[in-house]
């Protein structure tokens, strides 16, 4: 986007984002809040900095940036790659700001930036009159709806701040990902219902317009710029003894829905109106059911049987005795998981240049693949929950020149992108499209493998996925 890393740097602008700005330009008169839904890649930090720099221009804004990665490299493009503002005008605090700090950058900076619980946290101890700002920009806007709740349909803090900010500034949400559905429970009618997130946000920002990228793709040269990712199934071999343990198990969570689903009807026959089967995992702990934390343990032991190394999942598996699954059936699974073995063939085909990102959602895995990719000539990258050094470790790995992998847990993996990669490996998946969908953008073009061992639920779930992803995101994903 820009020329060169001066600060009289001149942002040249395509079309679709002039596009996007004439139009909350206009909002922004009209006093009609808005969300920009712009797909992963396309500028939605750029556009962040444009709309300050152009239609805020002397206005007081606040920029809340989704989590700390996304904060500290707002920062350094703002004042970095972008030009900055004027002297003073931009100022931002995290956690580790002083408080009496952080009350005066609140009162007195034009824009302030900050993550959304880091000024909460401040804000509500500022007494008297609270600051007020003429613009409230929220990054990540998708991610403010709770995917599962009741009265409270907006995560914290913003189901107090949303209320609060209606009442005099322009609110304007950026999100590369407003395709997402919801689940919450309606007292006034005694229903636990399934909700577009855009009608719950449309409902608690009143006056509320969505840029959409349906809109964007039929007025703008947006297209041309769309970074196509190639997404495959890569299914896994498991074990005889593995793929029989994972049957029992799914014939147990069957049986265990069977149960929950029939005491609810009983008790209310319009409780679960609007929910299909296949959502019960998502309403099961708002349930008062007998069964609800069987069914949850169960489900939780599944997903560690195809995520986890064999010796932390082994333990769970020897309480599931009334499932059908006896001690022979656990001696019998292999010490070295398949999926592991299947990533360090993917990886020897790979050139002395290629870089690879491989992302699973939990440590061990993690740790083991550090360990294996390594003896195979590799040079590991390992980004976690735990790793405070996350920009130096990402920067290490972007400059590394030979064959290079770089490991991250769904934690670790939060908000950082990697265009320098093209090939991104999904260990394994969750249920949510939206945040598989974000996952698979990481490398923004490139090839995903997804990963799921053969005939069993998680193939199933990985096609389901992949079907869905295609569906609501069919400009940039190309499904094989």
């Amino acid at each position: 986007m820009n020329d060169n890393n001066s600060p009289q740097t001149v942002i040249q602008k395509r079309e679709y984002q002039s596009v996007i700005l004439k139009r909350l330009k206009k909002n922004f008169s009209q006093g009609i809040h808005c969300i920009a839904e712009v797909d992963t890649g396309l500028g939605k930090r750029v556009l962040t900095y444009l709309l300050i720099k152009e239609i805020l221009p002397t206005q007081r804004v606040l920029l809340l940036l989704h989590s700390t990665t996304s904060y500290l490299e707002t920062i350094h493009y703002f004042e970095k790659e972008y030009g900055g503002f004027t002297e003073g005008d931009f100022q931002s605090f995290s956690s580790r700001t002083p408080t009496w700090l952080r009350k005066r950058i609140i009162t007195e900076a034009r824009i302030v930036a900050s993550t959304p619980q880091t000024f909460a946290n401040v804000f509500e101890k500022i007494s008297g009159d609270k600051p007020k700002f003429d613009a409230i920009i929220i990054n990540e806007v998708d991610k403010i709806v709770r995917r599962q709740g009741d009265s409270r349909l907006l995560i914290f803090p913003y189901n107090t701040l949303i209320p609060y900010f209606i009442q005099y500034a322009w609110i304007v949400g950026m999100t590369g990902t407003l395709r997402d559905s919801h689940i919450f429970y309606d007292h006034r009618q005694d229903q636990i219902k399934i909700r577009d997130e855009r009608v719950t946000l449309d409902k608690r920002i009143p006056d509320l317009e969505i840029i959409s990228m349906d809109e964007l793709l039929s007025e703008t040269d947006v297209d041309s710029y769309i970074q196509y990712t190639r997404i495959k199934k890569e299914l896994v071999e498991p074990s005889e003894s593995l793929r029989t343990i994972l049957q029992q198990i799914d014939q147990g969570i069957k049986s265990l829905r069977e149960l929950i689903i029939e005491e609810q009807i009983a008790e209310n026959p319009t409780l679960l109106e609007m929910i299909p089967n296949s959502q019960l995992a998502l309403v099961s702990g708002m349930l008062e059911a007998n069964d609800t934390q069987k069914y949850n343990g169960l489900l939780l032991t599944r997903k560690y049987t195809v995520s986890m190394q064999v010796e932390k999942y082994r333990k769970f598996l020897y309480r599931l005795k009334k499932f059908g699954i006896t001690k022979e059936m656990i001696h019998a699974i292999p010490n070295t998981n398949a999926k592991v073995k299947q990533i360090l063939h993917l990886l020897k085909d790979r050139s002395d240049t290629s870089k690879t990102v491989v992302l699973c959602s939990y440590l061990d895995t993690a740790h083991l693949l550090v360990e294996r990719v390594s003896a195979e000539g590799f040079t590991p990258f390992l980004v976690t929950g735990e790793v405070r050094n996350k920009v130096e470790v990402l920067n290490a790995f972007k400059n590394h020149s030979t064959r290079s992998v770089l490991l991250m847990t769904s934690v670790g993996e939060r908000d950082i992108d990697i265009p320098q990669a093209d090939l991104l490996i999904v260990y394994d998946v969750v249920n949510t499209v939206k945040t598989m969908y974000q996952r698979m953008k990481r490398t923004r073009g490139g090839t995903v493998l997804t990963l799921c061992y053969r005939e069993t639920f998680e193939e199933k779930k990985v096609d389901r996925l992949l079907f869905e992803i295609s569906k609501r995101y069919p400009w940039s994903s190309v499904i094989r």
